[in-house]
């Protein structure tokens, strides 16, 4: 016998139906009328899952929203253009005004911290133990955005309406906070059509992979570089990797993703990241988002934290580089992909 019942056995089960029909409708008034008049029940609406504050970094952190006027509000196609640049223009204001506001956390989160537990740019590796992955993250965009403030701020001032033509074309200029959509989007666009080419170049110069004999230390930080969208698209063009970009953005972003896995691990891992930084979680650390859905990442993510878990932090970053530069990720489970 099937183990799901018939569509019949789950049927309500039909009332007598008298022959008189005086005598059926009075008998199904008598029961309306004897059953108890249920009062109206308030519907209680799902909550949300609650917002992981440890894990998840200030929503300040991130781009604030674009808000631009549609087309069928004006009817001069001029006008239409200056209300779209007044948008672009207040979107900036707002995230460079984010990017003081976090200034301000960032402080106040090392004025609470232990001189013994103090973060430092002389040792970005160092993981203070009282931060969380949401002091951690903060920390890292803020001091990114305040490096890129004065000559972005300066950009905006004197350009105005105009800066969103400009910043396509220097966008390691631009803070984090403010990055428009579409400029995020063509970013992660080329980053992803690079890391392609890069390993299809890989892949025809060191059969062996990580393993191969020929595969040497400069090649391999040059491989990351790229791989991870550091180097640039100037450079990229020219075929070529400045000295000393490994000791500029190398070194500091495996320093960056070390902390970020520790503090992932500790504050409650993948599953409590909000859709946007489960995201940049997985940009970072070289694994393709376009296209891919939000239980995808998390597998991936997870994945990753698992890979690389280690109590030495040059087991660690040994096991970091392997993954940067392998493919197809399969040591255990093949589902970290590129």
């Amino acid at each position: 016998m099937s183990a799901r019942a018939p569509w019949r056995c789950c049927a309500p089960a039909r009332s007598h139906i008298y022959a008189n029909p005086r005598i059926h409708f009075a008998h199904q008034a008598k029961h309306t009328l004897a059953r108890p008049v249920r009062k109206p029940v308030a519907r209680q609406e799902k909550k949300p899952a609650a917002h992981n504050e440890i894990i998840n970094p200030p929503r300040s952190t991130r781009p604030p929203l674009l808000v631009n006027p549609s087309r069928e509000q004006f009817e001069s196609y001029w006008k239409y253009l200056f209300e779209v640049g007044k948008g672009y223009v207040t979107f900036y204001k707002e995230g460079l005004k984010a990017t003081l506001a976090n200034r301000k956390l960032v402080k106040a989160k090392i004025e609470r911290t232990p001189k013994d537990d103090l973060p430092s740019i002389w040792n970005p590796k160092f993981v203070p133990k009282t931060f969380s992955r949401a002091d951690w993250v903060l920390l890292w965009r803020n001091r990114h955005d305040l490096v890129r403030l004065p000559i972005f701020g300066l950009m905006v001032v004197i350009i105005g309406e105009f800066t969103p033509l400009v910043v396509m074309l220097f966008d390691g200029l631009v803070p984090y906070t403010c990055r428009i959509p579409s400029q995020v989007l063509h970013s992660q666009e080329r980053a992803e059509t690079r890391r392609v080419l890069v390993f299809n170049e890989f892949d025809a110069r060191y059969p062996g992979g990580v393993f191969d004999p020929k595969l040497s230390p400069y090649a391999a930080r040059n491989h990351v570089l790229r791989t991870l969208y550091l180097s640039g698209d100037m450079w990229e063009t020219l075929r070529i990797v400045p000295p000393g970009m490994w000791q500029i953005k190398g070194k500091l972003r495996l320093a960056f993703l070390e902390g970020d896995d520790k503090n992932l691990i500790k504050d409650g891992g993948p599953m409590d990241l909000v859709n946007e930084e489960l995201r940049i979680a997985c940009a970072e650390r070289g694994i393709n988002i376009l296209g891919k859905s939000e239980t995808e990442l998390r597998g991936w993510l997870s994945d990753w934290l698992r890979l690389t878990a280690a109590e030495d932090g040059i087991e660690r970053r040994r096991r970091m580089t392997v993954l940067l530069l392998t493919r197809y990720v399969d040591l255990f489970t093949g589902r970290i992909k590129c």
